[in-house]
């Protein structure tokens, strides 16, 4: 499995130059509302998920937690590089989603067992 993500890591780097090179800058999206929507409910879900499996104090609480804050980081991305004239409001919302971002990540480090007293 690990040589499969190598060779998929590294054949991604030349295809990343393809489209720096050819990619235009601007495009024209088709469906761009319900793109925007989807993400921000996979998001919600993300939250909710990760709140409610971190109430019952369930193991999976970290892999919602990790799933949320990719989901939230991409967020802050896109929506910062595709701002256009949207840039203050962009960076505005940034300037949340990376903090949630990083909670959820605080969420899935995990904790040092404590000792128990005898």
């Amino acid at each position: 499995m690990k040589r499969l993500f190598w060779a998929a890591g590294l054949c991604l780097l030349p295809w990343i130059a393809v489209l720096g090179m050819t990619l235009p800058d601007v495009y024209a999206a088709q469906h761009w509302r319900l793109a925007w929507t989807g993400f921000d409910a996979a998001e919600a879900i993300g939250l909710l998920a990760t709140a409610w499996l971190l109430g019952k104090n369930g193991p999976r609480t970290p892999f919602a937690a990790i799933g949320t804050a990719t989901l939230l980081l991409t967020d802050a991305w896109f929506d910062v590089v595709t701002a256009g004239d949207d840039v203050v409001f962009s960076l505005l919302m940034a300037g949340l989603e990376v903090p949630l971002a990083l909670a959820c990540l605080s969420v899935a480090m995990p904790r040092p067992a404590v000792p128990a007293h005898v």
